[in-house]
C-alpha cells in the first residue's frame, strides 16, 4: 500500500508460475467469453461469493467457466479481470504491475461483464433480482 497499490496477487508456493488469489479476494479472467478462475487446490479459500459468481456467470449469463491453472500472462492478456469477495463483492481490477511493468485492463474501468455480475449478485442480496438459486433465507423478527 505503502507504494500505491491496492493488493497484491498472490502466486502458488510450490513454483511460482500460476495465480492463486488476490489478497483479500478470488481472482477471476475474462478473455472472450470464457471466464477462468484458479483452481481450488488447498491454497485457495473457496470463497462463497466466489461460487455465487461461478452460478451466476454459467447459469444465469451462459457464459463458460474454467476452474483452471491461469498465468500472469493471461492476466495481462484478459479482457477484464476481478476480485469477488465478502467485503468487495465483485470489484474490477484496473491494473496489474509486474516486474516487467504495468499492464492496464479494460481501459481502468470496469468491464460490461464484471459490471453485469455485480449488478446480478447485489440485486439478489438487496431483493431486487429473483433469488432462483436459494441463496436468501428470511429472518423473522
Amino acid at each position: 500500500k505503502n507504494s500505491g497499490f491496492d493488493e497484491v496477487i498472490y502466486l502458488n508456493a510450490k513454483d511460482e508460475k500460476f495465480v492463486d488469489e488476490v489478497g483479500s479476494a478470488n481472482l477471476f479472467v475474462l478473455t472472450k467469453n470464457t471466464i477462468k478462475t484458479p483452481k481450488l487446490d488447498g491454497s485457495i479459500l473457496p470463497g462463497i461469493t466466489r461460487d455465487s459468481v461461478i452460478t451466476l456467470a454459467k447459469d444465469t449469463i451462459g457464459l463458460e467457466v474454467l476452474e483452471t491453472n491461469v498465468t500472469l500472462t493471461e492476466l495481462y492478456d484478459a479482457d477484464e479481470v476481478f476480485c469477488t469477495g465478502t467485503a468487495v463483492v465483485v470489484t474490477p481490477v484496473g491494473s496489474i504491475t509486474g516486474l516487467d511493468g504495468k499492464h492496464k485492463i479494460a481501459d481502468g474501468k470496469m468491464g460490461q461483464l464484471t459490471s453485469k455480475l455485480r449488478q446480478l449478485l447485489t440485486g439478489i442480496q438487496r431483493g431486487d433480482v429473483s433469488d432462483e438459486f436459494g441463496w436468501l433465507y428470511p429472518i423473522k423478527e
